[in-house]
């Protein structure tokens, strides 16, 4: 079973889920590895009703959560590997602070991500007002690129395009050639980077997506991209492990043979 290097818990604001419970329903899987990367987004604009702070343990509680992880990791060793790992939100402002914060931190591995753009989270609908569907993605791939570039503090870039889950009609109107410079740009600077990217399998069930898109991976491929993680990015037992064995040969389509699992903010390789 592909490991799951994308999973919630009680530690980020917007999960309730202990973080055994994500373990146990791993093993129940056949995992040999589970990554727990908890929401990390500073400066994250408060969009109601839900109000979420989205840093770990809501006050920025570091040491509660590698406490708690460590206990869980002694509890199920030789059973399955429990990694330390987080979720950054990126911010073209914020490159100084993340830097420091994922350099003080023993991560395992660390998922980068663009939630907000324009000052407001792509959830907010508010940010598509008297804008084209194509118009908006462009902007929001543009602060992604500008995002990677000046942030290299992550290994992979999640769910790249992230706004397709909430711009209007971004998916059905979907074409490589459509943002096809922009894309470019974002996938040439994650691979001289010597990153890689996440195939995130939240919205495959009810949208049919990966996140990013087939046409995404496949180009990475093209491109030379050969660093791929699974996410399912799930905030509750049933959702870890989610669609994965259909999201495997999605990317075996794509040409890929192997995925990857970061210790010690390092790639090792398993066969598909």
């Amino acid at each position: 079973m592909i490991s799951d290097m994308h999973i919630h818990t009680r530690w980020s604001s917007d999960s309730e889920t202990p973080v055994r419970h994500q373990v146990e329903s791993a093993l129940r899987l056949g995992m040999k590895h589970i990554c727990i990367t908890e929401h990390q987004d500073y400066d994250q604009p408060i969009f109601p009703p839900d109000n979420y702070t989205f840093l770990i343990g809501d006050t920025d509680d570091m040491e509660g959560y590698l406490a708690d992880l460590a206990q869980i990791r002694e509890a199920y060793a030789g059973r399955i590997e429990v990694l330390t790992g987080v979720e950054l939100g990126l911010q073209p402002h914020l490159p100084e602070k993340l830097a420091a914060y994922a350099k003080d931190y023993p991560f395992d591995f660390i998922i980068g991500s663009t939630h907000n753009f324009r000052g407001r989270g792509a959830d907010d609908l508010r940010i598509y007002e008297g804008k084209s569907t194509e118009e908006i993605c462009r902007l929001y791939f543009q602060e992604e690129y500008e995002n990677i570039v000046r942030i290299p503090d992550f290994d992979v870039c999640g769910h790249l395009d992230f706004i397709f889950r909430y711009a209007p009609g971004a998916i059905e109107t979907f074409s490589y050639s459509k943002y096809g410079d922009v894309l470019d740009s974002i996938l040439q600077a994650l691979i001289e980077s010597g990153r890689g990217i996440e195939v995130n399998t939240s919205r495959l069930k009810s949208l049919g997506l990966t996140n990013p898109k087939v046409e995404i991976i496949s180009r990475y491929a093209e491109l030379g991209g050969e660093i791929i993680t699974f996410g399912s990015d799930a905030h509750t037992p049933q959702r870890v492990g989610e669609c994965f064995e259909e999201a495997g040969e999605i990317v075996k389509t794509c040409g890929f043979k192997y995925y990857a699992v970061y210790k010690e903010r390092k790639p090792v390789f398993y066969k598909l």
